[in-house]
Formats: structure tokens, C-alpha cells, sequence
């Protein structure tokens, strides 16, 4: 039968009518969900670190006058320098520069240069130098934004740095680490998370290089070592205005489209690369301060008043801040914002405030105003004149970012002290190494007293659900699944079991089966920023970063406050954690930080922080706190653990592969150290390469039926 197009269309109104209706569009909520209409802000963890920077930012003052700057001035810059990672200053070994090639353009010479700013940590750069000048030149090193594919060659930051060698100045461009030459794997910018577990930051190694850019530019004879300075856009603005305040020896900097205040830019930045993260800066210093600290020397912002990533207000606050410490040394003008109507980018506007900038500063002529760049022809950025190294590779002697972090990991856990194994000394270690622990991961919390809130029952395979949220800090709650089986009566055992894929994942745990068939109460948490608790991954980590309190820190709170919680009630007995995968690292820390937890499990987690150390990133990038490996492995916290039970089932390494047994015996020496001296009554027990799903199941019901 066929119908007609009349009939078709009313056939599809009716049709359209129907699907669009509220009725036919409810859906049945969410059971698993605390929150049926979205995460609120009190259980936003995001929302938790950009209000807690914000409130911090706005506690640093401006100076009451030269004295108290001078007295500040000092420690601030320490403060600086350690949350760079450049505290003690690493050692100047010898640069090896190599000159692998040399060609002659319309007024200037192009030279492709190599040099190790680290032992085999190859540095890959252009000089160029202009032509017809007499006596030694002034020069400015050139620091290249994230442009990953073109890193010193991009279009853009060709036309700054051939505008430079036009004004007269010798110019060395190079690629900062995972760009242009040095795109490789083993030097993304995300190796900054691993980094910091050893105090290391992308910031780091971008300053170091060019520190030692500028320490080749004064062994020339073309180059007045007295007039260097240093410019960059974005990424390499960051490089900018971080290197001006830490490296005395730069004349003057130009920093474009990255300068801000950290109020501003977290507050209303977005979600930022790492490298623009340094571990606690916001609690020890606004951007106004380490600005102050290049006093006076001269230092420029440029900036896009339409830029969405660094907002202007924040910007014009900082350099009004700074002039007001320049004014200090009578040096006001020194310090100087030009904003243009623009977005993010070194526009030609910008450009050319610059070498009107240097043009006053480095070579004595024209009052800072901007100066015209003339029409600029740029050769292909594919031609070999731009490549130091023609063939597109390193030497075979060349080393990673990744490498030279694992060296440093190795070198710090080697040179822990050994875990006590008598009563006396595991007593003295275990209360000092929790004392380094909360000082490193930015404090113990103020603790909270409150009630979990109910948000409504519903059974489960004959088991009695409910939802709630704890409170944990002053202005957050965390969700979670308390599961208690219908028949059981008496306060019962609870395992709080912890996944990296929430607690939804959590629940579909054979385990999480078992231990409700013993009877034994379970409660499902989302710690922060997890499960239903989930935001945005780089920019909640990387806030809580420059909070002083990484993510990794704030969830075992979490843990400990929901132990302290519950333990508290009628209802439960003992208490353990069950940490599944990297969840397990939540698990360890929040045993090994409190005594509200009993007993302790790990299931296919990471046995080494070390093995963490990875291009691409082996684990979520909450799992990185910074600093941690100054102090301790999970070797160590597994050992501050004793006298509780503890297991780790199925350990794994870097790959996410079972970790082999002698390994996993080696690095679990320590814990059996711990529990020797605390004479606990069971010993700590590694399972490796069986199910450890089943095992996990099988301690924690033996543990908690005694």
C-alpha cells in the first residue's frame, strides 16, 4: 500500500510531537547517582581549588616600603625558585656546542647551533646574526610558545625574531623541550606531572635552557654580555617573565600574552597547560611580587585585552602592583604593560612595543615607543637553513625529559634512609616521615565534624542503599553508596572500596559481592574528582597543584574523613580501605596518614611512584603529587601502615603489567621492615601474578571476621 505525502507528513508530526514531549524524554534516575540533576558546586572538586586559590591570591599585600621589600624580597625568591625545581642550582656542565650548519641571507647570517643544557639533553637553535654592525651587539634570547609541530620556526615567532635581528640585535631562537626538533618521545609537556614527583617542573627545564642559551651568547665575541635579554610569547612568555626575576644576568625581558595574576588567571583562565603550574606558588607569592623581584631592571607585559586565557584585569592589577615596588628604587618607568585590542597571540602590535622596549633599554636610542616592523618575507620553515640537525634526529647519545626525571627518582630513592626494623627506631622514623609527609602535600586539613546527609534508600539484590554525601573540608561533601545487608544486625565490619572509575565501578567488584554475603557493610566513596564527582582532569589537578595541596592529598583526606565518620557511628566496627588500580594510591596514603583505617588492600596499583615516570602518563594525572619522592615511596607509606593489616594484590609496574616477583619482593623489603618492628600480629602480605580480585576478597574477609 502506498501513502501519500500527506499522510507521510502528519504521520512524522505526530511522530515528532510524541518524542518531543517531557513525558516521552523522562527517564528513570540514575540509582548509582547521589546528585539526579548534576554535580553541585559544594561537591565540585574544581570548583573547591579555583575558590581556595582565589582566597589565598588575595591574601598577598603590596610591601608598606623599600624595607619591608627588602625584607621579603629574599625569601621570596627562594620560594621561587624551589617551586620551579631550580633549588640548589643544578650544576653548569659543559655546554658541547656544536655548529652543525651556516648560511648567509639579505642583511643577516643564519647559524644552526646544538648545545646540552643538561648532560645529553640536547638543545636545538638558530643564532642569527645581523651583518654591518661594529663591536659586540646586543642580543635577546627568543623563546618559542607552544607550537609543537614548529617549536623555534613557527611563522609567527620567526617574524619577532627576524624583526629583532633587523633592529640590530643578535638573536637566538631555540625549541623548548617536546617542540620542533625536540618533539620526540619522552619530552611532552605532560611529563611535568611525573616531574614534580621529584620536585622537577616543565618551567624547569625551559628556564634552565635558557639560562644557558644565555651563557653560550657571552662566550661570543659579537655579543655585549652586559645587554642580553629575553623575550617570548605565550609559552614562551611564560619562559619570559619566570626567568627575569631568577636569572640576574638578563638586561631586560618582554613578556607577551602570558603575564596575569594567578587570582585572575585561575579564576577565570580556564583549563591551562602544565608548565603554567608550579607546585604551591599561590600560597607563597602573586605575580606581582616575582615580577618586583627583577627590580629594576626592565620588564614589559604585552598583552590582549580580548585574550580569554589571561584577562587583562589580571594583568593590569600585577603591573600596576609592580610599578609600586619598581617606584621603591625610583625605576616606575622600568616596569610597563602595553595591551592592545587583540586575543592570544604576539600580534604586531605587540611586536613592535617590543623592540621599541629593547631599543630603549639595550641599546640607548628612542624613549620605549613602539617601533614599526616593516614588511617581513619568511623563507619556508621546511628549508634545511632552519634545522640543526638535517637528518630530523638527535644523537644517539641524546637523552629524554622522561630520563633525566627517572635518573633523579632513582637517585632520591636510593638515598632513603632504611626502614627501622626495631620498635625504638620505626617509632622516631614513622612520626618524622608523617610529619614530611603532611608538610609536603601542603598540611593537614582542618578537621570537620558533621553528619553524613541521607539522599534517599533503594534495594539492591536484597541489600538495603544508601545515598549520601560527607562532608569532608569547610566547603566540600563527597557522594558515596553505603550498602548494608538487609539481615544483618550488630555493628558490623566496613570496607570502604575506592575505584579510579567510581563508585558505579566499584559496585560491579565480585569482591564488593562477597563481603555484603559475610555479612560486611560496604561504603562505595567517590573521593573527588572521581566518579560522579568527575571534572575536568588537567585543570583540577594542575589547580590543586598551585595550591600547595595536590589532588592525590585532598582524596585521601577524603578517605580519612569518611573512616573518622563512620567508625564513629553504631552501626560499624573496623574499618578498612580497598583501593582498586590507581585508586590503591589513595587507599595507601590515607592509611599511612591516619589511624581512623584498620586494615588496608591494594589491587593492581602501581608499586612505585618511580614506575609512574612515563611518557604517556601511566597513571590519571591526580595521581602525581609533588615532592612526594623527596620524602617517600609506596614502599614507605606501605610501611608506616603497621601494625594494620595489609595487601598488596597483584602489584603492577609502569605498563600496567603485572610487576615480576622479584621486583615486587624488593620494593615490599621495606614494608616487612615496618611491621618487624611493631611485632603485628600478621604480616604484611604480597600476592603477585594471581587473580588478585579473589585475594583481595579473601584477606579482607579473614581480617574482618577476627
Amino acid at each position: 500500500m502506498r501513502l501519500s505525502q500527506t499522510t507521510v507528513r502528519l504521520a512524522l508530526l505526530i511522530s515528532a510531537v510524541i518524542v518531543s514531549s517531557p513525558l516521552a524524554l523522562a527517564a528513570e534516575p540514575d540509582p548509582w547517582k547521589v546528585y539526579p540533576d548534576g554535580l553541585p558546586d559544594g561537591a565540585n572538586a574544581l570548583r573547591y581549588n579555583i575558590d581556595a586559590n582565589v582566597e589565598i591570591s588575595r591574601q598577598h599585600i603590596d610591601p608598606a616600603g623599600k624595607q619591608d621589600w627588602e625584607n621579603a624580597k629574599e625569601s621570596l625568591a627562594v620560594d621561587l625558585r624551589e617551586a620551579i625545581g631550580l633549588l640548589p642550582w643544578p650544576e653548569k656542565t659543559p655546554l658541547n656546542v656544536q655548529v652543525t650548519g651556516r648560511s648567509e641571507r639579505d642583511g643577516y647570517t643564519i647559524e644552526n647551533i646544538a648545545f646540552q643544557s643538561f648532560p645529553g639533553f640536547y638543545v636545538t637553535a638558530n643564532l642569527y646574526v645581523p651583518k654591518g654592525i661594529e663591536g659586540p651587539m646586543p642580543a635577546i634570547v627568543v623563546t618559542a610558545g607552544h607550537s609543537m609541530e614548529d617549536g623555534k620556526n613557527y611563522d609567527l615567532y620567526r617574524t619577532a625574531q627576524l624583526g629583532l635581528v633587523r633592529e640590530g640585535y643578535v638573536v637566538l631562537a631555540y625549541d623548548p623541550v617536546g617542540q620542533g626538533e625536540r618533539k620526540l618521545p619522552g619530552n611532552a609537556h605532560t611529563v611535568s606531572y611525573p616531574a614534580m614527583l621529584v620536585g622537577h617542573t616543565n618551567l624547569r627545564y625551559m628556564l634552565w635552557d635558557s639560562i644557558r642559551s644565555l651563557d653560550y651568547l657571552e662566550t661570543r665575541s659579537d655579543v655585549d654580555p652586559k645587554r642580553i635579554g629575553i623575550a617570548g610569547n605565550s609559552g614562551g612568555g611564560l619562559n619570559t617573565m619566570y626567568a627575569m626575576p631568577v636569572e640576574s644576568r638578563f638586561a631586560a625581558g618582554a613578556s607577551f600574552c602570558c603575564l596575569c595574576s594567578y587570582e585572575a588567571w585561575i579564576k577565570d583562565g580556564g583549563d591551562h597547560c602544565i608548565c603554567n603550574h608550579l607546585p604551591g606558588i599561590a600560597r607563597n607569592m602573586e605575580q606581582f611580587q616575582f615580577v618586583g623581584l627583577a627590580a629594576p631592571r626592565p620588564f614589559m607585559a604585552g598583552n590582549g585585552q580580548k585574550d580569554p586565557i589571561f584577562p587583562i584585569a589580571g594583568t593590569r592589577d600585577t603591573i600596576r602592583r609592580a610599578q609600586q615596588i619598581y617606584g621603591l628604587y625610583d625605576s616606575a618607568d622600568r616596569v610597563a604593560l602595553h595591551d592592545v585590542p587583540a586575543g592570544h597571540g604576539w600580534s604586531k602590535p605587540l611586536r613592535e612595543a617590543g623592540y621599541g622596549w629593547f631599543n630603549r633599554f639595550l641599546q640607548g636610542r628612542g624613549d620605549g615607543s613602539p617601533v614599526a616592523e616593516p614588511e617581513i618575507a619568511l623563507e619556508p620553515k621546511e628549508s634545511k637553513d632552519l634545522l640543526v640537525f638535517k637528518d630530523g634526529k638527535l644523537p644517539a647519545d641524546a637523552k629524554s625529559y622522561i630520563e633525566l626525571v627517572r635518573e633523579e627518582a632513582n637517585r632520591l630513592v636510593q638515598g632513603y634512609q632504611s626502614v627501622p626494623s626495631d620498635s625504638a627506631g620505626y617509632a622516631a622514623w614513622s612520626k618524622n616521615l608523617r610529619k614530611q609527609l603532611w608538610e609536603t602535600l601542603g598540611g593537614k586539613p582542618v578537621a570537620v565534624n558533621s553528619t553524613p546527609e541521607e539522599h534517599g534508600v533503594f534495594a539492591w539484590e536484597g541489600h538495603s542503599v544508601k545515598r549520601l554525601s560527607i562532608q569532608t573540608e569547610r566547603n566540600l561533601e563527597v557522594p558515596a553508596l553505603l550498602v548494608q545487608p538487609e539481615s544483618a544486625t550488630g555493628p558490623l565490619p566496613l570496607v570502604i572500596v575506592l575505584d579510579a572509575g567510581g563508585k558505579k565501578a566499584a559496585m560491579e567488584s565480585a569482591t564488593v559481592r562477597r563481603l555484603l554475603e559475610q555479612p560486611i557493610a560496604v561504603l562505595a566513596l567517590d573521593v573527588r574528582a572521581l566518579g560522579e564527582g568527575k571534572v575536568k582532569a588537567n585543570q583540577c589537578a594542575s589547580d590543586a597543584i598551585v595550591l600547595g595541596r595536590p589532588l592525590l592529598a585532598q582524596q585521601a583526606w577524603d578517605v580519612i574523613v569518611a573512616a573518622r565518620t563512620l567508625s564513629g557511628q553504631d552501626d560499624f566496627g573496623k574499618v578498612a580501605v580497598y583501593g582498586r588500580g590507581s585508586a590503591g594510591l589513595i587507599a595507601m596514603l590515607a592509611t599511612a596518614l591516619s589511624d581512623e583505617i584498620d586494615a588496608v588492600v591494594t589491587e593492581w596499583t602501581i608499586a612505585s611512584f618511580v614506575e609512574a615516570i612515563a611518557d604517556p602518563l601511566p597513571q590519571p594525572m591526580w595521581a602525581y603529587a609533588p615532592n612526594i619522592l623527596k620524602v617517600a615511596d609506596v614502599s614507605q607509606l606501605s610501611a608506616l601502615c603497621a601494625p594494620r593489616p595489609l595487601l598488596w594484590a597483584s602489584p603492577v609496574d609502569g605498563k600496567g603489567k603485572g610487576m615480576p616477583e622479584a621486583s615486587s619482593k624488593q620494593l615490599f623489603e621495606p614494608v616487612l621492615a615496618g611491621y618487624q618492628a611493631t611485632a603485628a600480629k600478621a604480616a604484611p602480605q604480597l600476592i603477585v601474578g594471581k587473580d588478585g580480585e579473589q585475594v583481595a576478597g579473601d584477606f579482607l574477609i579473614k581480617t574482618l571476621a577476627q
